[in-house]
């Protein structure tokens, strides 16, 4: 919600007594959020609070409409308590997946469900075109959906954050929103809190809330789109490293002899599963005569194998349950794509068989999914690495 409709979001949050009213009211909806209805006691042994303390929150955010009671309770003896449960309909976020060319867009209740889905070209230019583009999507969907409901807004591209490789920017990556610090003149636009991730990491929360990987607790997600991107989730939490860039999984070095790459490696993969790569190969095989059939066929076979290098090496690092692959590419590339693969290079998950790579169901979508759970995720969990406040991570 706006700093005007949402007190905890002013100066007074870094009081230390504001922080603490903060985590424990996500404390409590998260509980909420995992078992779905609790009575005020059952929260209090739930959260280790004060039957006084979750009294007090429960007021609080009965007032604010992100939870309700749901009437009493069967009991063999005494008063049957009154059950809380989280209000789906009491607010709403936003989530954006952009990049240079397209947009996806989402409106999710508090509970998590789809409320309404948009995608469509992006026409931004300068840095403050792209603002505005952003902050028109927002304003069209609280047109609808009321601006004091929404409680704060997802926004998601290729990253990295704040680095500069010595080439050209990230494939699909829009400078202008390479900052986090874009993410407090948006909130200057629209009045809400925005939270900003890169779209690998958000198509794996998309995953873990809407798609394969729902009572999964530890898996890699590949993107692949313009260029290579990878979601680490362990124990059920994004794993984001030190400036919220873990997982550029493009970057895993394939041959140190390869092509020259834009970070200033040479043989990454990217340079050989992106879509940026695959016109490269096709446009130089078409100038030299090659029909473009045998010549597609003929790069899906180096990108398979490329990636089969770097599977069996983040499988390696990571001893992940499953490997999901999707992002902003047809879904019948990746099933050719996968084909070509064949039996999985051997590593630590080789006893998974063939179940250790999935392909994503939720297509183009993962990613501004995931979007639109960062704002419900910051109001309902008490340990996600939000509690600092948006556009933390």
């Amino acid at each position: 919600m706006s700093d005007q409709t949402n007190p905890e979001h002013s100066k007074a949050s870094t009081n230390p007594a504001t922080q603490i009213r903060r985590q424990n009211r996500r404390m409590l909806l998260h509980a909420l959020r995992v078992r779905g209805s609790l009575s005020r006691a059952e929260l209090a042994r739930a959260t280790g609070l004060t039957p006084q303390a979750v009294a007090n929150i429960i007021s609080d955010l009965i007032a604010g409409g992100l939870v309700r009671e749901t009437g009493r309770r069967k009991a063999p003896r005494g008063q049957p308590p009154i059950a809380i449960e989280i209000a789906g309909d009491g607010g709403y976020a936003i989530g954006i997946r952009i990049d240079d060319t397209h947009y996806h867009a989402v409106v999710a209740d508090l509970s998590g469900s789809l409320i309404e889905m948009i995608d469509g070209p992006v026409t931004a230019k300068s840095e403050s075109d792209w603002l505005d583009f952003i902050a028109n999507i927002h304003a069209g969907f609280t047109a609808r959906f009321g601006v004091d409901r929404c409680l704060g807004l997802g926004l998601v591209t290729p990253g990295p954050f704040d680095v500069t490789w010595p080439g050209v920017p990230s494939p699909g990556a829009v400078p202008a929103l390479q900052s986090r610090a874009v993410a407090d003149a948006l909130t200057a636009l629209t009045g809400v809190d925005i939270f900003i991730e890169n779209d690998a990491t958000a198509s794996a929360l998309g995953e873990k809330l809407y798609g394969e990987a729902g009572d999964i607790d530890d898996f890699f997600y590949i993107f692949v789109g313009e260029g290579v991107g990878g979601g680490i989730v362990i124990g059920g939490e994004p794993y984001r490293g030190l400036r919220g860039n873990a997982g550029e999984f493009g970057h895993f070095i394939i041959d140190p002899a390869g092509p020259s790459c834009y970070c200033g490696n040479r043989g990454c993969l990217g340079q050989y599963l992106s879509l940026r790569a695959m016109r490269a190969f096709l446009a130089k095989a078409e100038a030299a005569g090659e029909e473009t059939e045998a010549a597609t066929k003929r790069w899906i076979e180096q990108a398979a194998e490329a990636l089969s290098i770097a599977l069996a090496s983040v499988e390696n690092l990571l001893d992940p349950e499953m490997v999901i692959i999707g992002g902003a590419v047809p879904p019948a590339f990746l099933k050719e794509l996968i084909a070509e693969l064949g039996d999985l290079r051997p590593s630590v998950c080789q006893a998974q068989g063939r179940k250790r790579l999935r392909m994503s169901a939720l297509g183009e979508r993962s990613a501004a999914l995931g979007a639109s759970a960062l704002p419900i995720l910051a109001a309902t969990t008490a340990a996600n690495g939000l509690e600092d406040g948006p556009a933390s991570h």
